[in-house]
């Protein structure tokens, strides 16, 4: 989920995420567990199959938006144009096998029989052959109504919603999309009975580029984390360069309005690490390593590890806010491996027998971290994971995230009693697989967790937890 705050108006936007997040691929394969069958393929990303693409959606044949006494704003025709160019953005990555068609109206469903979808019933329908894996909808809810009648409140702005998965070989096969019209009605009363609240043009189709980035597989990305915090709009454009439209909110200007490409470095690295094609490997070179508690042997999953260019003298931009790439320790391990103490509790709080489906179980996965990045310097940092990114804003494989007492970076002469804030540089070109760039954290009072850890989710928001997205509305 993302969040876009600039009072006053608050604005939500849904990630319904029936499957794990994984703090950069959405879904990871993992083991059969007793007798529970494995879950794709252990320890690798879910992704569309490559050979099948284009990646098929269903557009509604509805207006995008209209006004609460039916005046058209942007008609269906307008509507399927913003749609096909948020998919290009995406599909435009030349460093990625992935595109998408357009393959017509949505296919009846049940009490669906065609024309403009507007009610709850149809609605459901038509998610129906989403989850049974028959089409990807898109859908406009002309004017907020149909979320209103399906109990979500007026400040939605839409959802993804995974709906099925091959399971055998590891693949995603459907996925639904639902943008809420209102946004675009050109109206903005957050103070009215019914409130409408408004987005610009290339902020909500950003919002719903992020969700298209969940569509493909992709979970949430954490970057200069430091202007979330700052509260300032609009915000520095360094560090706009370098926040991800992945990240779990939104709280700055488009990208685009500040002369920004919509994806950031990270966004491309992640898209091009799920599926690379013959461009990728003359691109980017990869740093590899494990984070370790203070005994250097116990791994730790969890923590958010920067690789950050190292900033160059003859340029008036900082480099190192614009050019980073992001990944979870531990994001391709199980964020919950099971254990005795949940499990014995009434089934409808938590039974935790075999733990999660999603995530290797294998042990040296527990605090991995692997990132592309392109050719340049770079150095290595981990921070904690922002303790409000939890359920459907969720980064990464814990929810609640652990905490850090300081942030700490990588250097040559790693210790749990080096200076924190020393660190060395490390030099990739392209298709160089740098390795063993361990990090073992200070000032730790636990070496390891207990074995009764779990992810924390007995105590979890529910998982269509609604994302954040407070939209400045200053001339």
């Amino acid at each position: 989920m993302r969040t876009r705050r600039s009072l006053p108006a608050l604005i939500l936007l849904f990630f319904i995420a029936p499957f794990a997040t994984a703090g950069g691929p959405l879904v990871v394969g993992g083991p059969a567990v007793g007798n529970r069958p494995a879950f794709g393929k252990d320890g690798e990303p879910f992704i569309w199959n490559t050979a099948k693409m284009p990646i098929q959606y269903r557009v509604d044949p509805g207006p995008m938006s209209v006004t609460s006494s039916g005046t058209t704003v942007i008609d269906h025709n307008a509507g399927v144009e913003r749609v096909q160019n948020m998919f290009a953005v995406w599909q435009g990555v030349s460093t990625a096998t992935l595109s998408y068609s357009n393959a017509g109206p949505l296919l009846p469903a049940g009490s669906y029989t065609g024309g403009d979808l507007k009610t709850a019933q149809q609605f459901n329908d038509v998610m129906g052959s989403c989850n049974a894996g028959k089409q990807n909808p898109v859908i406009f809810d002309a004017d907020g109504r149909l979320l209103v009648s399906l109990g979500l409140p007026p400040e939605v702005i839409g959802f993804n919603s995974g709906c099925a998965l091959d399971t055998i070989n590891g693949y995603l096969l459907s996925s639904a999309i639902v943008m809420n019209g209102q946004f675009q009605d050109g109206i903005n009363s957050p103070g009215s009975t019914r409130v409408n609240l408004e987005l610009t043009p290339n902020a909500f189709d950003e919002a719903i580029t992020h969700e298209i980035g969940h569509f493909s597989g992709l979970d949430h990305s954490q970057i200069n984390v430091d202007l979330l915090l700052q509260g300032t709009f609009p915000c520095d454009t360094d560090e706009l360069a370098g926040l991800p439209l992945m990240f779990p909110f939104a709280f700055c200007q488009a990208r685009k309005d500040a002369g920004l490409p919509v994806l950031s470095p990270d966004d491309l690295a992640w898209i091009s690490s799920l599926y690379p094609n013959a461009n990728t490997g003359d691109s980017y070179g990869t740093i590899s390593g494990r984070i370790f508690f203070g005994d250097g042997a116990s791994q730790v999953q969890g923590v958010n590890v920067i690789a950050r260019v190292v900033d160059g003298s003859g340029t008036i931009e900082d480099e190192s806010r614009r050019v980073a790439v992001s990944a979870v320790s531990g994001y391709l391990f199980t964020g919950n491996p099971g254990q005795s103490i949940t499990s014995s509790m009434p089934q409808s709080f938590e039974n935790n027998t075999g733990g999660d489906r999603n995530g290797s179980r294998s042990t040296g996965l527990i605090g991995y971290y692997e990132i592309a990045v392109p050719p340049g310097t770079y150095t290595v940092e981990v921070e904690s994971v922002f303790y409000a990114f939890v359920g459907g804003s969720g980064v990464g494989p814990l929810s609640p995230p652990i905490g850090l007492q300081t942030p700490e970076f990588w250097n040559t002469d790693e210790s749990a009693f080096d200076f924190t804030l020393q660190r060395s540089t490390i030099t990739v070109h392209a298709g160089d697989k740098v390795t063993d760039i361990d990090i073992i954290l200070n000032n730790n009072f636990f070496h390891r967790f207990d074995g009764n850890e779990d992810s924390g989710a007995v105590f979890d928001a529910p998982i269509a937890m609604p994302e954040l997205f407070i939209e400045d509305t200053r001339a």
